[in-house]
């Protein structure tokens, strides 16, 4: 059946500028609907696009969907105003990406009528649009076909939806998304309420947390679990998923289709090289789907996750430079988690402090302690608070997790006692996901 697609990928194409950081050099590369067409190559699925960006851009990128074996290339419209390029400053997806689309209040879209009506005369029997800077729902009514829509961040309210005259086959939300942000109240089923009259199916994104679907005529809610494994970028991945969604979802049944994305989106994920991402795909593909499904994976729901206390032990005080707290604490409330810093919450002990300001600190300190489920120390310095939380924390079997940004970490009891010990952020934070989980 896969074969007998006629699928055609929509939207923006960017140039993505990963910023230089201690960790990564600066890369450049083709964005937006390139990460799904990167995709459908991998998977050797035919597919055409049909694309917005500005003039400067086309000969690379009809050299690029060319070698990719891009079957029809239909520029829809010619941006001016602003270069069309993203900056990203977090590439991994540890806390906020950061991005900084340049310009972006400055473009201005020519839309080239023939090149729509070229579109629409091709009749393709699927379409993956990725809103951007154009009017999805101005095309999306001049299109048959079944599409597929995902609101990224360019949808932030229900109007477009409202204003379609056709439903939708499927609609992608992911949890960084404005819509999601918005209209989430930590209910799933409530939420899918919201597109049942829109589309035929919804699919949530969780990031490291996996996944969640609806087919509204079943009314069956299906979670599947996130691969999560270190990462090399999150760029793109979520379009990844769309495109293996689309690609597979007449074929196999609604789980077996979002399993196999989320295991191809964990792949693209591993590299920005693609033909390493094709020979991942291959070998995911040549594997049974049942055997996929049964090998599980990370499943934490995005409500799940507030519920999850995370003690912080670190030498949090004002004379100290805490940067590396804040950061560990941003990207867990990006995640949703709920971090707790006891010196932040409970107070800093004074200088001189009497035995009964100790004695309350303490307490104050053990009670927050009672509350968590997980620690994760920021070893900054061998503060002797945080050391021994650790060992507390380890002693009564408590996950105990060192973010450890400077490297400072040898001594054996401190490397081998603890659940994980990593300078990595993006390591801390999946193991965060691996271990709520298994709570």
């Amino acid at each position: 059946m896969i074969s007998e697609l006629k699928l055609c990928l929509i939207g923006d194409i960017v140039v993505d500028v990963t910023l230089k950081t201690s960790f990564q050099d600066t890369k450049l590369r083709l964005g937006g609907i390139i990460h799904a067409a990167r995709c459908l190559w991998a998977l050797n699925i035919p597919f055409s696009v049909g694309y917005y960006a500005p003039a400067y851009l086309d000969a690379q990128i009809i050299k690029y969907l060319n070698s990719l074996g891009c079957y029809d290339i239909i520029k829809l419209g010619n941006i001016t105003g602003a270069p069309y390029v993203f900056l990203i400053e977090e590439i991994k997806e540890v806390g906020d990406q950061g991005y900084e689309f340049l310009l972006r209040d400055e473009i201005v879209l020519d839309v080239d009528a023939a090149s729509v009506e070229r579109l629409i005369q091709a009749n393709f029997t699927e379409y993956l649009l990725i809103s951007g800077n154009y009017n999805s729902s101005e095309l999306i009514n001049c299109l048959s076909g079944n599409i597929h829509l995902d609101v990224a961040n360019n949808i932030k309210d229900f109007s477009e939806l409202q204003s379609l005259n056709k439903k939708l086959s499927s609609v992608f939300v992911s949890t960084s998304s404005d819509i999601f942000k918005s209209y989430y109240k930590s209910d799933f089923s409530i939420f899918s309420t919201l597109f049942q009259d829109y589309a035929e199916r919804l699919i949530l994104k969780e990031n490291r947390g996996g996944s969640r679907g609806i087919e509204f005529k079943k009314q069956e809610i299906i979670s599947v679990p996130a691969q999560t494994r270190p990462i090399v970028h999150s760029v793109g991945v979520g379009d990844v998923y769309n495109a293996s969604f689309v690609s597979h979802y007449k074929a196999n049944d609604f789980q077996k289709s979002l399993v196999l994305s989320s295991w191809i989106a964990a792949e693209y994920a591993s590299t920005t090289y693609p033909d390493d991402f094709k020979t991942g795909v291959t070998r995911i593909i040549s594997s049974d789907l049942k055997d996929l499904v049964s090998l599980g994976g990370v499943s934490l729901p995005w409500e799940a996750r507030e519920s999850i206390n995370i003690y912080i032990a670190a030498p949090d005080f004002e004379f100290v430079d805490t940067k590396p707290i804040d950061k560990l604490e941003s990207s867990l409330q990006y995640h949703n988690f709920k971090p707790r810093r006891p010196v932040r919450e409970n107070g800093q002990m004074e200088k001189d402090a009497s035995k009964k300001r100790k004695q309350e600190l303490f307490s104050k300190d053990m009670a927050l302690f009672a509350e968590c489920s997980i620690l994760v120390a920021v070893l900054l310095y061998d503060d002797p608070g945080t050391l021994i939380e650790i060992g507390l924390a380890a002693a009564i079997g408590m996950p105990t997790i060192i973010y450890d940004p400077y490297q400072r970490a040898a001594n054996c009891m401190l490397t081998e006692l603890p659940t994980l010990v990593s300078h990595d952020l993006d390591e801390i934070i999946s193991e965060v996901f691996i271990r709520s989980a298994n709570l």
